[in-house]
């Protein structure tokens, strides 16, 4: 099962829980205060896609003297 993180409204305490697909989108109570808390997106899906990895890498040169 995958790990989802939550972060509460109420107390601002971020937590992750280990929760089924189908329940990934429904609220989790936060440990800490017991009011319902979102799923947050994390941050890995936006430093892994295609356009920042390229962006970070020199551009290759072609070798055509072989």
């Amino acid at each position: 099962m995958p790990v989802y993180t939550y972060r509460c409204e109420e107390c601002s305490e971020s937590f992750e829980k280990i929760r089924p697909m189908s329940q990934a989108s429904e609220p989790q109570s936060c440990p800490t205060c017991d009011a319902a808390s979102e799923r947050v997106m994390s941050g890995i899906f936006e430093n892994n896609s295609t356009k920042n990895r390229s962006a970070n890498f020199p551009k290759r040169k072609r070798y055509t003297n072989w």
